[in-house]
């Protein structure tokens, strides 16, 4: 009633009408409605979650008398009247208003504030790691019955479970320091408007990893008592080289062949199980050391640490009561300098220490109080009490752990809230733990974390086998590297399983970093022992800055850190090698590599060898020796070059096996895996110009090169036939020479046999046949040339000189001398050194040519022919076969449109435009028409 005379007082100054006042109860909701109120809201809060709409609306429905709510220049305001009646209608604003109804959730979540004395929590939890907003949320969840949840903003403080939802039982209130939520709510709705923690978040989430395949071995073969298999042809590289004088290459030739050696010693199988890991290994470092250039951080039982206070004494950091400046160092837990500790001992003491602290300008030294107080004095005293102090109380082990006594007894140091105590035990517990300032390990996984996630991930990158002081294999043999074994066992070297005594003691929940810590253990062939620990201190880590986001989380943050730090460190000493050499042993064998086969010496020793390669020393098996003389030859003992069977021998030299098995010579002579007919003796006179009938014509005239001299062309003006002429009534073989369409200088041609042989010392006369041709077939032809021929020891550049060679006369044949007739002889003889004469072995050679030409008859034609060349010595003749001179000893014959200066650089052989066998038939016939004066 009473708010229905207050909106009927509204109406009556004109402000609202009756018609509201009777629609109270009808009236549609309105929403997000801007516009400037006419009354002051009851209740307001600056609160930064409660400036969410819809966390004011949630604050409207807790309230019985809220009719509507604004979100107004950073507050949540409410109010007693419904929009439509609050808002003037003349009156503009910015404001933005809602009626109750509007609020499409109760949760109301990351407020400060109180729950009244008839809502009480029905359960708490004074653990570090609930007392924050992930560890409380999922408490509150796993618990039966709980509808909301809040912690406390103290060191120490509690996280409380509540029955009721905060919509039915909750009050406001920015200066308490208990922060509440409903169970579903997320971990912050105005996150943006406070400090966070730390510059770096990520998701982390357990990498899927694998295992790499365990080593496999090819089934072991016997290895055949020798090699039998023929060996492969000789295959020469280049031309033979034969030999400058046959007597002495006949005097000296030898050649080798023996049986295969049998096997001296047959060996063992190489070993497939692999060799352990190292024993003669580095001492692994401990985590603290005394003396004041060794500082650390003392860490409580919840890895919280402990800093001076001003009553002189010192207790765990506190938790911050307000949101700190943005640039807080206390705001980065991974990087914030911790206050340092280090441990000094006094003259003549040896089974204690002094705990100094050195975060202030004089350390100072940390003191136990005849009640078990601690304190802080400015000077050691020993191990005895003075003036109710004792100072010389402290050990520390191997991993960090403080341990305190005195007189006797063993103590306990505790603390409870801000404040820490020693109290007497038979069996202390050990809750403070010494975290060096610096750990290569963490410093390692800070500055490459993101690089460290990225491996924890896949696994995939090379990491070294010998990793600092925890090497994966033997350092001998060399070339081990570590494999999967046979039979492995996953997960022996897992940190939270294994340590059971120090893992005990953590707040926090990292199996998510212990599983990629035990994987990282258990790989063989990559990651080392410090390379798998950056990687877990760096998995710690990241799992710390996803689970703290938000400043009133701080201290759970930097105990998390300290942790992730602290157990990085443990993981570098020897238990976390003892753990990664179980690992090790569990899954890894090491083998060779490079030798691949592993191989044992009687001794016990072991060595790496290629059984399967060319190793003498192990062939086929670890210390099979072959036969004395005698090759490995790719696991098989064999001939050390060439091998028949099991006959060793040498192809390149063998008679009876030359290039190949089987290839026997005649004469047994073998030059270079080819048959060689030597030539003993002096050089032999004799006729040496070959084909000189010219019968072998097809496909080009063998031993027989031609060129055109400038002016005329082969194949053009200038062609060469094979023929038989007819004459003296004989049917004779020849070479037709035709030079026709003369121009007014006449054709000139070169016709040359290359390497002909000529001994020294001996002298020689050519001769040669020649008849003119004007018949060819039963058709009479234009033959009106006058032609000579002149024979050469070499071919001149053009066809009137002879560039100083010996040169015969110029021999004429022609209309006025037409008849078939022997012309020379043209006597010479030769000498070494001589332009054009080579030596070869005990015989000299030249370049025979015929220089050819045709002319006085411009426009008419030359036509003879040439036969039996013969150069012999002066005296009997040695006849013997016709020796081919190979194609090789041709020179190339240049592209068809290019003009040579040169006729030698013309020479080729000669084809004649002749199928095999259709030889022309020519002659002379004395009737014929004399030739026209031009």
């Amino acid at each position: 009633m009473r708010l229905h005379h207050l909106l009927a007082l509204v109406a009556s100054l004109g402000l609202a009408s009756a018609d509201d006042v009777d629609a109270l109860d009808k009236r549609a909701a309105k929403c997000a409605i801007k516009g400037n109120r006419i009354l002051p809201a009851y209740f307001g809060t600056e609160q930064a979650s409660f400036t969410v709409p819809d966390q004011c609306g949630a604050l409207c429905k807790s309230q019985l008398l809220c009719q509507s709510y604004a979100v107004e220049d950073g507050h949540c305001r409410l109010y007693l009247l419904p929009v439509n009646t609050l808002l003037a209608k003349v009156l503009p604003g910015n404001n933005t208003f809602y009626d109750k109804a509007c609020s499409t959730s109760t949760d109301i979540c990351q407020v400060n504030g109180f729950k009244s004395l008839f809502n009480l929590a029905f359960t708490s939890s004074a653990k570090l790691t609930d007392n924050n907003f992930k560890g409380c949320s999922a408490l509150c969840k796993a618990t039966s019955g709980c509808s909301s949840f809040s912690i406390e903003l103290a060191t120490g403080g509690k996280c409380r479970l509540y029955k009721n939802a905060l919509v039915k039982d909750f009050t406001p209130d920015p200066n308490n320091l208990n922060i509440y939520w409903d169970v579903n709510c997320p971990r912050a709705v105005a996150a943006d408007s406070e400090a966070t923690l730390g510059t770096f978040t990520a998701t982390t989430s357990v990498p899927s990893l694998t295992t790499e395949v365990a080593m496999e071995f090819t089934p072991y073969t016997e290895p055949a008592a020798m090699l039998t298999t023929n060996s492969p042809p000789y295959v020469p590289t280049g031309p033979q080289v034969t030999p400058d004088d046959d007597d002495e290459f006949i005097s000296t030739y030898t050649y080798e062949e023996f049986a295969l050696p049998t096997v001296i010693a047959s060996g063992s199988a190489p070993i497939t199980t692999g060799i352990l890991q190292p024993t003669a290994i580095p001492t692994a470092p401990c985590m603290v050391q005394p003396g004041a250039d060794a500082p650390f951080s003392v860490l409580n039982e919840n890895f919280i640490p402990m800093v001076s206070r001003t009553s002189n004494s010192i207790g765990p950091m506190l938790q911050p009561t307000a949101e700190p400046a943005a640039d807080d160092p206390i705001l980065n837990p991974e990087t914030l300098t911790l206050p340092p500790f280090y441990l000094s001992q006094p003259a003549g003491v040896t089974d204690a220490y002094d705990l100094v602290y050195s975060g202030s300008s004089t350390p100072q030294y940390v003191a136990m109080t005849s009640t078990g107080a601690i304190v802080l004095v400015s000077a050691s005293t020993g191990k005895t009490f003075r003036n109710n102090r004792v100072t010389t109380i402290f050990n520390v082990d191997c991993f960090g752990v403080l341990s305190v006594s005195q007189g006797g007894n063993k103590y306990t140091w505790s603390t409870d809230g801000a404040s820490s105590r020693l109290t007497r035990a038979a069996s202390p517990a050990l809750n403070m733990k010494a975290l060096p300032v610096s750990i290569p390990e963490v410093e390692s996984a800070r500055k490459h974390r993101r690089r460290n996630k990225e491996l924890a991930e896949r696994l995939l990158a090379r990491r070294s086998y010998s990793d600092g002081p925890a090497p994966k294999c033997p350092a001998s043999p060399p070339s081990l590297v570590a494999r999967t074994k046979q039979g492995y066992q996953l997960g022996q070297g897992n940190f939270c399983e294994s340590l059971s005594e120090y893992w005990s003691i953590s707040p926090f929940d990292f199996d998510g970093s212990c599983a990629v810590q035990s994987l990282c253990y258990d790989q063989c062939a990559d990651f080392g022992w410090q390379s798998c620990n950056g990687i877990f201190g760096t998995m710690m880590i990241l799992s710390c800055l996803d689970a703290f986001d938000s400043w009133w989380e701080v201290i759970p943050a930097i105990a998390c850190a300290a942790q992730a730090s602290y157990f990085t460190g443990v993981a570098a000493t020897s238990k976390g090698r003892e753990l990664f050499y179980k690992a090790q042993g569990s899954m890894c064998r090491c083998f060779c590599s490079s030798p691949p086969d592993t191989c044992v010496y009687s001794s016990g020793a072991f060595y790496c060898a290629d059984t399967h390669g060319g190793d003498d020393a192990n062939c086929g098996n670890c210390g099979r020796q072959c036969g004395p003389n005698s090759k490995c030859r790719s696991g098989e003992c064999g001939c050390p070059r060439d091998q028949c069977g099991t006959t060793c021998l040498d192809f390149r030299n063998n008679p009876n096996n030359c290039g190949s098995c089987g290839n026997v010579c005649n004469p047994s002579y073998c030059l270079d895996g080819r048959c060689y007919a030597p030539q003993p003796g002096d050089c032999v006179p004799e006729q040496s110009v070959y084909n000189n009938d010219f019968t072998s014509y097809y496909p080009s005239f063998t031993n027989w090169t031609m060129a055109a001299y400038p002016g005329c062309a082969l194949g053009s003006n200038i062609e060469f036939s094979a023929t038989n002429y007819l004459a003296n009534g004989n049917r004779d073989p020849a070479v037709l020479v035709e030079m026709t369409s003369l121009p007014g200088d006449g054709c000139s041609a070169a016709m040359v046999q290359k390497q002909v042989k000529m001994c020294p010392g001996v002298g020689y006369e050519l001769t040669f046949a020649m008849g003119y041709v004007n018949k060819v077939g039963d058709s009479a032809v234009v033959s009106n040339a006058d032609c000579t021929v002149r024979w050469l020891t070499g071919t001149p550049a053009s066809w009137n000189g002879d560039d100083g060679y010996q040169s015969s006369d110029s021999y004429h044949i022609g209309i006025s001398n037409a008849n078939y007739k022997t012309f020379g002889p043209w006597s010479l003889h030769v000498s070494e050194g001589e332009l054009g004469v080579t030596k070869v072995k005990k015989s000299l050679y030249v370049n025979l040519t015929a220089v050819i030409h045709c002319g006085n008859a411009n426009g008419g034609a030359g036509r003879f022919v040439i036969r039996d060349i013969q150069m012999n010595p002066v005296g009997s003749l040695k006849a013997r076969a016709p020796v081919m001179i190979s194609d090789g000893l041709f020179l190339q014959q240049r592209d068809d449109n290019s003009t040579a200066n040169n006729v030698t650089e013309e020479l080729a052989p000669y084809y004649p435009d002749q199928a095999n066998g259709a030889v022309l038939l020519t002659s002379f016939m004395t009737d014929a028409a004399k030739r026209e004066i031009w």
